[in-house]
């Protein structure tokens, strides 16, 4: 008994640390199993978040399976979009991801007519998957989008210097089969800095035989999480 109590106190402890510290007995910890079980479920749902937000955080500035999501939207036509994208940052304060893409992308139209995105990443040597759905807005903050440009590698500025849009349909030489003129505009009046507000999470673990299940939900600056069936 000595045992469990030493453990399941450090367990409340770690857990309460976490923004929602406040002073239990070790006699209410342990008056009874349901107590212990709810909150053992609260700190396997807390630490599974705050794992979930340092990978993807990480994902944001170094080499990691998350680096790179799926990206759907929704058409102009109300048909489904999908491409890949690279995560550039993120906030676990503020519960938002971000991305860059060209400003003449079809997604920034998409984004404009309806900001309901939705994500997907695959870590496939960990055999986990994490969904991600919240609203996208395009950043019209100067500092904002002149950090983010800054930090950018000259691989990836050098996109933004494309004299066609994305999506051009070309001849073999690289010339437009299409009407218009190509664009003019400086190289950073192209440059789309995309941040999402996310309001779910979900995490699958498929590394065992028992496929394991978990949505976090936002409620304003908190999130609640739920075990799902796989």
């Amino acid at each position: 008994m000595k045992s469990e109590r030493n453990i399941t106190t450090f367990l409340v402890t770690d857990f309460l640390s976490r923004g929602k510290r406040r002073t239990l007995s070790t006699a209410s910890w342990l008056h009874g199993r349901e107590w212990r079980t709810y909150a053992a479920e609260q700190i396997v749902t807390a630490t599974l978040l705050a794992k979930i937000w340092d990978q993807l955080g990480a994902a944001a500035i170094s080499r990691s399976p998350f680096n790179f999501f799926q990206l759907a939207t929704v058409g102009l036509d109300g048909a489904p979009q999908l491409r890949t994208i690279v995560l550039r940052r993120c906030d676990a304060t503020k519960g938002t991801l971000s991305f860059v893409t060209d400003m003449r992308s079809p997604k920034i139209r998409e984004i404009r007519n309806d900001p309901r995105i939705a994500l997907v990443g695959f870590d496939p040597a960990a055999s986990v998957q994490l969904r991600l759905s919240g609203v996208a807005a395009i950043t019209d903050d100067e500092a904002e989008r002149l950090e983010m440009w800054q930090s950018l590698r000259e691989r990836t500025l050098i996109l933004f210097d494309a004299p066609h849009a994305p999506g051009t349909v070309l001849d073999g030489k690289g010339q437009t089969l299409q009407a218009g003129e190509p664009s003019n505009d400086e190289p950073y009046q192209r440059f789309a800095l995309v941040t999402v507000t996310l309001s779910r999470l979900e995490w699958l673990d498929l590394s065992s035989a028992n496929h394991v299940r978990c949505a976090f939900d936002r409620d304003g600056a908190n999130w609640h999480g739920a075990w799902l069936a796989p």
